[in-house]
This record gives C-alpha cells, sequence and structure tokens, in this order.
C-alpha cells in the first residue's frame, strides 16, 4: 500500500524519488481512468501523452498541492486531460446516461432514433428513481467499465455488498421501466 500522505510532503519539497514512486505507482491507474474516458483502449500513444500530462501537472503543483488523497487528485486530472483531449479532437462523446442506456440494454437499429431517445430518456429517469448506492454502482461497472474488486475497493465496501447491489439495482431499474411500459 502506498502512503500517499508521505509521498505527498515529499513531492511537496521537490524529492525526485518520490515522484518517481508516485508514478511507478500509480500510472497503470491514471492510464485506465483516461482510457475509460476516451474509450479508445488500443490508442497507447493518447493514452501515454495523456498520462505524462498528468504526471507533469503533478510536478509542476507539488508545492501547492493540499489534498490528502493523491490518488483522487490524479484521477481528477486524469478525467479533466481525457476530456480536453475529446474536445480538441472534436469527438462525439456520449453523454452518460445514453451510454448506461447502451450498455443495459440492447438498442437495436430496428428503432429509429426518436425511438432511442425515448428509450434512453425512459432510462434516465428510472435511473434517476434509483438508491444512490445501487445507482453509484450501475454507473461505475456499466459506464466506467469498472470490476466488482474495484468498485469494491474504492467505495470501501466489499465485493458481495457491491454485487448485491449491482443485482437489485438492475432488478429495481427492470421493474421501474416494466411499470413504466417498458419492455426490451
Amino acid at each position: 500500500m502506498i502512503d500517499e500522505r508521505r509521498l505527498l510532503r515529499k513531492l511537496a519539497s521537490s524529492d525526485e524519488e518520490a515522484f518517481r514512486e508516485i508514478v511507478s505507482g500509480y500510472s497503470r491507474y491514471v492510464s485506465t481512468v483516461i482510457a475509460n474516458q476516451i474509450r479508445d483502449f488500443e490508442n497507447t500513444t493518447v493514452i501515454e501523452e495523456l498520462s505524462a500530462d498528468v504526471f507533469f501537472e503533478l510536478w509542476r503543483n507539488r508545492e501547492n498541492l493540499t489534498t490528502p488523497h493523491l490518488r483522487g487528485w490524479l484521477s481528477a486530472v486524469a478525467r479533466n486531460k481525457a476530456k480536453n483531449y475529446i474536445r480538441t479532437q472534436k469527438l462525439v462523446c456520449e453523454s452518460l446516461d445514453d451510454s448506461i442506456a447502451e450498455n443495459i440494454i440492447d438498442l437495436s437499429d430496428d428503432f429509429s432514433a426518436l425511438e432511442k431517445e425515448e428509450q434512453a430518456k425512459e432510462i434516465r429517469l428510472a435511473i434517476g428513481n434509483l438508491r444512490k448506492p445501487e445507482r453509484e454502482v450501475l454507473l461505475r461497472y456499466y459506464y466506467y467499465n469498472q470490476t466488482v474488486a474495484i468498485i469494491a475497493e474504492e467505495t470501501g465496501t466489499n465485493v458481495a455488498t457491491v454485487k448485491t447491489r449491482l443485482q437489485r439495482g438492475r432488478a429495481k431499474l427492470k421493474e421501474i421501466l416494466e411499470k413504466g411500459g417498458f419492455s426490451k
């Protein structure tokens, strides 16, 4: 386990060894956050460049960091770098809810664009009606493509609880959608 506070203290005093330890310990994590945002795991060059930018920002802001949570700070910067990349490349970035809708159900080509939009709207409303724990697990699992183990680790719950929340969330979502007259 990485002692973030110790590393942040050393980093604030421009300790290059601490910086190397952070880069070594968090490179895969930062790359995964970026890849999940840009939805392109194949473009390793872009992921590597954006990861390097994240660590450059860390070094540049080393003396002014006030967060005790290095992992959270790196995650936020990585997401922002990825989103900026998407904007500058003029890539079409699906909205969160539409992405979830497409992952939860199969929106086949038989539906018109209007029908797809209506289905996505219904799913957004249904997701909004879920309890926060179930909604969070569904978002992490379907939108961020996180594994059950990662969700458990990041939320501080055990794997069985995450699986239960995922199962309950899907069941409740299905129930809400069926009550609303939605059928797959």
